[in-house]
Order: structure tokens, then C-alpha cells, then sequence
């Protein structure tokens, strides 16, 4: 029987951007979905739990969301 595999991975980058921050998780060219946090709630753990949960839910829904479009693809 073939059986499928979840990953999950989360990182934490500095970087420097004069951009607006990203408040909201938003999906990027690669397929992540991201969030920015500016550098005084990067130390906070509270925050830095929130956004991980914030960005991960809407990660967590596209992969579900196209894991279950292939699966009924090839029950046709």
C-alpha cells in the first residue's frame, strides 16, 4: 500500500528591506507562505508563535487544498 508523507518547515531570516512588512502570511514565488516580523517582536516568543500559526495555517489549507485535487484526479 503506498502511503504519502507530510513535512513541514519552519525558518526564521534576518534581512534588511526598506518594503512595507508583510502583516499578513502571504504566498511567495517558491510556493512559501511568509510573514515579517519587525526586529522587537523577532525576540518575543509570543509573537513569534503567532506569526508562525498565522502563516502556517494558510500553508497548511493550499496543501490540503491540492493534495485532495490530485487525490480525486486519479480516483477518475
Amino acid at each position: 500500500m503506498k502511503r504519502h508523507r507530510i513535512r513541514v518547515k519552519v525558518e526564521f531570516e534576518e534581512f534588511d528591506s526598506e518594503s512595507p512588512i508583510r502583516e499578513q502570511p502571504g504566498k511567495v514565488s517558491d510556493g512559501c507562505f511568509e510573514i515579517d516580523l519587525p526586529e522587537p517582536l523577532a525576540i518575543d516568543i509570543d509573537a513569534c508563535e503567532q506569526a508562525v500559526l498565522a502563516a502556517n495555517f494558510p500553508a497548511i489549507r493550499d496543501a490540503l487544498s491540492t493534495h485532495l485535487s490530485e487525490m480525486s484526479k486519479k480516483k477518475l
